[in-house]
């Protein structure tokens, strides 16, 4: 079950599901307010909407359980789902998030402060936030091209409710509790404070895998989808989820 980044929908994925799709059984979607799904029901819960549809999406698939992964946004709702339907998953990987950021710290609080702040830039006009998403990821063309379609079907205000709702949480009790495997991937050139986050989900979670990618950002699926496939492949063959050929 691969979960997309903000905005971005399923198709993000695209690398994924050409690598993987004979080897397993590869699952995607667009989340509510995104691609071709319908928009959410409101402002409110709106982890508990998105979990609860991967829920009634593996039960529609005939699918009990599944390696649950997730980028970015999708990091944030692959935890949700973890920690609200623990049974349902086989093992997790986070991909550019974080799981706790509690304003527990002067870097953390200016940090929540800036997220929220900067979740009114999905009402800027759609062509400068085009123009943005192309300077800012010009080193990585693919991801650049992607991110730029992205936001130019953006609903701006589903993307406001969304980024919102995913920016105050923690899931590392329950991850730790749990006895899935786990991995966090850490695109090196991701937003500020990534790497903190990222060292301390490792430390909170001590049967976490915490791998780096150089020369990437999030998100590293888009940036560095080879070095990403090896990695997923990695961790699908050590969970028996695909074959060593």
């Amino acid at each position: 079950m691969l979960i997309h980044a903000i905005s971005t929908g399923s198709r993000m994925w695209t690398r994924q599901v050409e690598a993987f799709t004979d080897h397993a059984r590869v699952i995607t979607f667009d989340a509510r307010g995104v691609g071709r799904s319908g928009n959410l029901t409101g402002p409110r819960h709106i982890r508990d909407q998105i979990s609860d549809d991967i829920a009634a999406l593996l039960d529609e698939l005939g699918e009990e359980s599944a390696f649950i992964c997730g980028v970015s946004f999708g990091g944030v709702i692959a935890q949700h789902f973890a920690a609200t339907h623990p049974h349902r998953v086989e093992a997790l990987m986070v991909v550019d998030s974080y799981g706790d950021s509690r304003p527990l710290s002067l870097s953390r609080a200016a940090w929540l402060a800036s997220v929220y702040a900067g979740s009114v830039s999905n009402f800027l006009p759609r062509t400068l936030l085009t123009g943005l998403m192309q300077q800012a990821y010009r080193q990585w063309p693919e991801a650049a091209a992607h991110l730029a379609d992205a936001v130019r079907s953006l609903r701006p205000w589903q993307a406001f409710y969304t980024r919102n709702a995913i920016n105050l949480v923690n899931y590392l009790p329950a991850i730790t509790l749990a006895n899935y495997p786990v991995w966090f991937v850490l695109g090196e050139d991701s937003w500020w404070r990534s790497e903190r986050f990222a060292t301390e989900f490792a430390a909170a979670v001590p049967r976490a895998k915490l791998i780096r990618v150089p020369d990437s950002a999030d998100p590293t699926p888009l940036c560095q989808p080879e070095t990403f496939n090896d990695i997923l492949r990695n961790a699908l063959i050590e969970t028996g989820h695909v074959k060593n050929d």
